[in-house]
């Protein structure tokens, strides 16, 4: 039985390869997600303990891998087990790294924050998810600072939870970058914060929205993986290591 971990772009695409090739598979994310796939469902958090008695009571033989990169702890939780059950890493492609003055990278929120509290931004749009406000929130405690989550009940009263002031919430997905650019002319914040989250999360026309609008944009580094789990890009690569074996 192969475990599918979605909840991503990338997890569609492979349900739907492996629903077309016949393979029998369970697909497992967070959080409850619409999955009209032939495999069967589950959703919910898995420590490593849970992800392993999941994987003994089903007989799961492969793990691929499409949670989203920075999905660090199920990473962390499947990494655990790479050496006793294949893992193939499904990830989307990342442009190269920007290069400029306007342009940062940082390799966590803390590093990312120092950065930008020392260059004294006093006005910040996050585009890192609702998950991250409590990791930002020595800045929007202090200062003006909007968050752009998905609009859905669960985002929305996560970042109640949080405290974090529902006016200052957006709504919505990544738009092309001419959308981009509307959106930050409008909040015109002194500083952007994004992660590196891909072609398939729109880095690229985040980054070209905020040098179009010469507002200074952070982004997070997408965390390394483990060196044990066999990284693909594209479905042809999948389909030839499902294939051949070759794990």
């Amino acid at each position: 039985m192969i475990l599918l971990l979605g909840g991503t772009t990338e997890g569609k695409q492979v349900a739907g390869y492996l629903d077309e090739a016949g393979l029998d598979y369970l697909y497992s994310t967070r959080t409850a997600v619409k999955f009209e796939g032939k495999g069967i469902y589950r959703y919910g958090s898995l420590d490593e303990e849970g992800l392993k008695a999941f994987c003994r009571l089903n007989s799961v033989s492969l793990i691929i891998n499409a949670c989203h990169p920075f999905a660090l702890a199920l990473h962390n939780t499947v990494a655990a087990l790479a050496d006793q059950i294949p893992v193939i890493r499904f990830e989307r492609v990342f442009p190269e790294r920007t290069i400029g003055p306007l342009v940062h990278y940082a390799d966590n929120f803390a590093g990312a924050l120092m950065r930008i509290k020392n260059l004294d931004y006093r006005s910040m749009l996050a585009l890192t998810g609702v998950q991250s406000i409590p990791m930002l929130s020595s800045f929007w405690q202090s200062y003006p600072c909007w968050f752009r989550i998905l609009d859905r009940q669960y985002s929305i009263d996560l970042a109640a939870g949080y405290g974090f002031p529902a006016t200052q919430l957006l709504f919505g997905l990544t738009q092309d970058m001419e959308e981009e650019i509307e959106l930050f002319r409008r909040i015109n914040p002194q500083v952007i914060l994004t992660k590196e989250s891909g072609f398939n999360g729109k880095l690229d026309a985040k980054i070209k929205a905020a040098l179009s609008c010469g507002i200074p944009i952070f982004i997070i580094k997408k965390p390394e993986l483990s060196p044990l789990f066999h990284r693909v890009h594209h479905i042809d690569d999948l389909i030839n290591q499902l294939k051949t074996g070759n794990l």
